[in-house]
């Protein structure tokens, strides 16, 4: 028990941001087309390096669709591509902060992609043209996807103000203001108005 806090003392003197770090949570609300699952909530402007996610995120081809159809991961990243159909996929995007293109696979078959640069990832498949996705590439690792229930919770955001954003699209997203703190979790609720 002595090792242990004086672990965790160390580790709070070599980053005090342990120590004043707090959580973010509440709900979106989303009327018209769309379902929650497909929104981010992220928070902008966190300062600070941060280490990446041990496991590697990943964007599947499942019943000719991109899944998740928004995924949110930090830059620096590298996003798996597996393909779960039994037929040809592609992944590619013109974006200007990660442009890639993966060329035709068959199904079994997983190719990946780094993500260096922060920015708005649009991601197509050159066989499929209903087929689209996007990729958000963050900052920090401060952000998560919203469950059915319309539910998140984003943990260990350092103690500060920050703008947080719901983001389901480029046209469809909302930003709010939340001062985070170690004592309670910053409560936050969003309402979202996709097309009809």
């Amino acid at each position: 028990m002595k090792n242990l806090f004086l672990t965790f003392l160390v580790l709070t003197i070599m980053n005090p941001l342990i120590a004043h770090a707090g959580d973010i949570k509440g709900k979106v609300t989303l009327s018209g087309k769309g379902e929650l699952e497909d929104i981010v909530v992220y928070v902008e402007d966190v300062k600070g390096n941060f280490p990446l996610p041990k496991k590697r995120p990943e964007m599947n081809h499942i019943h000719i669709m991109f899944k998740p159809n928004i995924l949110a991961v930090m830059k620096g990243s590298t996003v798996d591509f597996p393909n779960s159909d039994p037929l040809f996929h592609s992944a590619f995007s013109i974006s200007k902060s990660n442009p890639f293109d993966l060329g035709l696979y068959g199904p079994g078959h997983e190719k990946a992609v780094p993500f260096p640069n922060p920015g708005l990832v649009e991601v197509f498949c050159h066989i499929h043209s209903d087929m689209h996705a996007y990729i958000l590439v963050l900052d920090n690792p401060f952000f998560a996807p919203v469950s059915k229930d319309g539910a998140f919770t984003i943990h260990g955001v350092p103690a500060g103000t920050y703008s947080v954003k719901a983001w389901m699209s480029p046209s469809v997203n909302a930003a709010k203001t939340a001062a985070v703190s170690n004592k309670e979790a910053a409560l936050l609720n969003f309402t979202l108005q996709s097309a009809k």
